[in-house]
């Protein structure tokens, strides 16, 4: 059985989460994601990452839960 991942970013499109310094949380948050994401899949193999988001996209709660029990 392969084993997955699932890393969320969270917030993205019209939620910004937090916002400081000119950053917005869901901006770094899905830049942070997408580092794990590349690490993993280039350190290991037999397994699978998923992201909930890989774009600045609106996802409720329901929808990111929903695509990671997928």
């Amino acid at each position: 059985m392969t084993k997955v991942f699932v890393i969320d970013p969270g917030h993205g499109g019209q939620d910004p989460g937090a916002v400081g310094n000119g950053i917005k949380e869901k901006d770094l948050t899905l830049k942070i994601a997408k580092l794990i994401k590349q690490y993993l899949d280039s350190h290991y193999i037999g397994h699978k990452t998923v992201l909930t988001r890989d774009k600045d996209v609106t996802m409720s709660l329901v929808q990111r839960t929903t695509k990671a029990n997928n």
